[in-house]
């Protein structure tokens, strides 16, 4: 008759433990509150729709109809703020303006200089907003639908001061790709919707035009080349007055990123970190989530080996069952959240793209550090 050890049973006692803390430990079942309710076209404030572009003719010729096309109540006008070097983009937006009352533009001069143009893009539109609230997006996103701005702006409204959307990836971008802006979306869209908002890697962004002059727009923060999102929701946020929508009708959809594109977002987002407030908690979380399925996985395998090792079948078994536990219910408790999203990514990838984050974030540290940090600032001083 076999006998199993004091020390099996400890063993096996504790990798099963950990595979249980390292599943249940997941910014995944941090619940986010989904509306997708049917509402007919019931008035609405009027609002602003800023899109900032430079060299992005093409996205413009495929994405700025919709945004011109939306059925909505009230009044809404879009304004595109480009640069004056940009002569075909302002010739193609002087054809479109005089085929749509909606559509207003604008250029900042080749002479901005020693401030991020992105800012002061941002700043120009929304002086030239005729509207209190005010959404800002890109020219490489496109909404899902005619109802777009109309169930974003269902939030405009007290006591809110910002709303945060939710934007998709275009299906051909990398599953890897996706289901990282998915996973971050959990972590700031359940924090805005449970307690304040802290940044957004998203594009649509609804704010108040009376907030964003009385506080100086971006000052504060203008000598960053970018976040002008992430800064936009750390300084106007406030506990309490930010929504969330996350009606698929209010989706926007992003073009693929390019591998520039995808990569330089992240070194922004290294530079600029440190200038943002409420940091502190997230990071906190981050590690925490982090930590326990890695610890988790560890313990596993470290007993795994252990025991077959030592010929212990039975903790053989166990650490086994443990292993396959883990993965199992990371596996199906992430591709259940990404569900909401109505994205599809292959099961069998999601286990590699979990444990694959904790590299691809050294690897964007380390980009960080090898880059020239002038890179990242517009006052070289």
């Amino acid at each position: 008759m076999m006998t199993i050890s004091l020390t099996t049973i400890i063993a096996g006692a504790v990798v099963v433990l950990l595979a249980i803390l390292g599943s249940l430990i997941n910014p995944f079942l941090r619940s986010l509150r989904f509306t997708d309710e049917e509402e007919s076209l019931e008035s609405r404030e009027p609002i602003s729709v800023i899109i900032t572009a430079h060299d992005n003719l093409y996205e413009l010729e495929h994405n700025l109809q919709m945004f011109l096309q939306q059925k909505y109540p009230a009044d809404y006008q879009v304004i595109v703020v480009c640069q004056s070097t940009d002569g075909e983009t302002l010739d193609y937006l002087k054809r479109m303006a005089a085929e749509n009352p909606h559509l207003y533009y604008t250029y900042i001069p080749e002479s901005s200089r020693y401030m991020s143009r992105k800012k002061l893009q941002i700043t120009l539109g929304v002086k030239a907003a005729k509207y209190e609230w005010i959404i800002l997006t890109e020219p490489t996103c496109t909404p899902s639908n005619d109802r777009w701005l109309y169930t974003m702006a269902r939030n405009c409204q007290e006591p809110n001061h910002l709303v945060l959307g939710y934007v998709a990836l275009e299906e051909a971008t990398k599953g890897v790709r996706r289901y990282d802006s998915i996973r971050k979306a959990f972590y700031l869209l359940h924090r805005a919707q449970h307690s304040y908002g802290y940044r957004t890697h998203m594009p649509n962004v609804a704010f108040r035009k009376s907030d964003f002059m009385r506080e100086q727009g971006y000052q504060g923060n203008l000598e960053y080349v970018r976040g002008e999102y992430d800064f936009l929701v750390n300084k106007y946020a406030a506990y309490g007055d930010t929504a969330v929508e996350l009606d698929c009708d209010a989706w926007l959809i992003h073009d693929e990123p390019t591998d520039k594109a995808w990569h330089n977002a992240h070194l922004y987002l290294q530079a600029s970190r440190k200038s943002l407030t409420r940091a502190k908690s997230m990071m906190s979380l981050m590690a925490m989530d982090h930590l326990f399925p890695h610890l988790s996985l560890i313990a596993s395998l470290a007993t795994l080996a252990y025991a077959i090792l030592m010929q212990d079948w039975i903790l053989t078994g166990i650490a086994g069952f443990a292993l396959l536990l883990l993965l199992i219910l990371r596996t199906v408790i992430a591709h259940k959240a990404i569900r909401h999203f109505d994205d599809d990514i292959s099961l069998h990838k999601l286990p590699f793209y979990e444990y694959g984050i904790i590299w691809r974030n050294l690897a964007n540290k380390i980009r960080y550090w090898r880059a020239d940090k002038n890179d990242f600032t517009s006052h070289k001083l």
